[in-house]
């Protein structure tokens, strides 16, 4: 959005990754609490910035966040465009708090049409002011790389050529993986030399390093951790696998590994069925269906043409809809869109440039 020509700033706490990358990409970043207990003082404190940079869209991304915006409106005032974006599938209760909430924004962004379409059936927010916007994928960085495959995978730890299952996620609950541990010892029958590799860190690791004892697949199951070079180490992989289980808006490691031409396996979750197109472009089963996952899994590995076609095929449908180009284009509609929309609420938004 800089690099369009916006004028970008970061509102967010100290020393998290948001903060750090914003500084280092040459944002400008305003440390920020959104600290629940401290609602009144964070709310003034973002309603004094919003009067002093004067933005014309104020776009929050969580929960804490747009409970501070929501307040800072209410409360004290401020002028500008607010935009309410949701990115996952999680149930909102359409009581009178979260009324509140969405009731302060002018517009709403979901990561999903899933998403979009269910908060507009529970009242809280209406499709006319809404749209669906995936994170996009950077085309350029996440491709098809044959010739790196022997490098990502050396620099995995693996040898051979032995078939890869990949996953890209947070370790917790809802993203399934202890379901796709379950899935390992059938797959282990009809492939024995495959190797799943879970890329991420998080709060089950230890839990789930457990389940790997406990189920005996330790030299068929790797933890690779937290890596930067997720685009890099995808190439290692033949088939990728999201078990999520619930909260998921449009997940972007689905579409980062569609882009690098890999057939995904994947579950009804929230906004997945927009990335993955069962049968096309991938294999969705139910979440929570180990033995599910299990037969699409060995299905494409078993069959190498069918997981080319089916890559091929999630490789153009990213390109086609998710793509970072997209993305930025129908972001800039959106937030021109929550302009007009807060003006005819009443609200006070600076004129017309290409602004904040």
């Amino acid at each position: 959005m800089r690099d369009r020509g916006h004028d970008v700033w970061v509102v967010t706490p100290a020393g998290g990754q948001l903060a750090n990358r914003a500084s280092a990409s040459g944002l400008r970043v305003v440390h920020q609490s959104f600290s629940r207990p401290l609602l009144p003082a964070n709310a003034l404190a973002l309603a004094s910035l919003v009067r002093r940079v004067r933005p014309h869209v104020l776009n929050t991304h969580s929960s804490a966040d747009s409970w501070t915006a929501a307040m800072a409106r209410q409360g004290f005032g401020w002028p500008g465009a607010l935009v309410r974006s949701r990115h996952i599938s999680a149930r909102v209760r359409p009581g009178p708090l979260h009324r509140f909430v969405y009731g302060q924004a002018d517009w709403l962004i979901t990561t999903g049409e899933a998403v979009r379409r269910g908060l507009a059936d529970s009242g809280l927010f209406p499709l006319d002011r809404s749209v669906s916007l995936p994170t996009g994928v950077d085309l350029a960085m996440f491709r098809p790389d044959p010739d790196g495959r022997q490098a990502a995978r050396r620099d995995l730890g693996l040898v051979g050529d032995a078939a890869v299952i990949g996953v890209v996620a947070y370790l917790r609950e809802d993203k399934g993986h202890e379901v796709l541990l379950r899935a390992m010892p059938g797959i282990l029958e009809d492939h024995p030399d495959a190797v799943l590799v879970l890329v991420g860190d998080g709060p089950l690791r230890s839990e789930l390093e457990g389940r790997v004892r406990d189920l005996a697949i330790q030299h068929s199951v790797q933890f690779a951790g937290l890596r930067e070079d997720v685009a890099s180490i995808l190439s290692a992989f033949d088939v990728f696998c999201q078990p999520s289980l619930r909260n998921e808006g449009v997940p972007q490691s689905v579409l980062q590994a569609g882009a690098c031409g890999l057939p995904v396996v994947s579950t009804r979750v929230g906004g997945i069925p927009e990335a993955v197109l069962d049968g096309e472009t991938g294999i969705l089963v139910m979440p929570g269906d180990a033995e599910g996952i299990g037969r699409a899994v060995s299905a494409l590995l078993a069959d190498r043409e069918l997981g080319h076609r089916l890559g091929v095929a999630a490789r153009a449908h990213v390109a086609q809809s998710f793509s970072l180009d997209r993305m930025l284009d129908l972001t800039e509609e959106a937030f021109a869109d929550a302009v007009r929309s807060a003006r005819a609420r009443g609200r006070d938004v600076p004129g017309e440039g290409n602004g904040t």
